[in-house]
């Protein structure tokens, strides 16, 4: 049998390259560590919260490059 687990507390992988981690994200939003241990969260919600994270994060990042692109396209 195989055990499912997840860690709030890595820093984001995937092709992010920034060291944010998902509690500085959810800090960030007002959301603390003991909240989501109140809320006691099935597999499926704290791994829609990951997904949800890490989504932001790359939203983010894209958003920057493409700052870039345009900050480099005035010039």
């Amino acid at each position: 049998m195989y055990k499912i687990s997840i860690s709030l507390g890595v820093c984001i992988g995937n092709k992010i390259t920034n060291s944010t981690s998902y509690w500085q994200v959810l800090n960030h939003y007002g959301v603390t560590r003991e909240d989501l241990k109140k809320l006691d969260l099935s597999y499926e919600e704290l791994y829609k919260v990951y997904k949800t994270i890490q989504q932001h994060e790359q939203i983010r990042d894209f958003l920057k490059d493409l700052k870039k692109k345009i900050t480099l396209a005035k010039k």
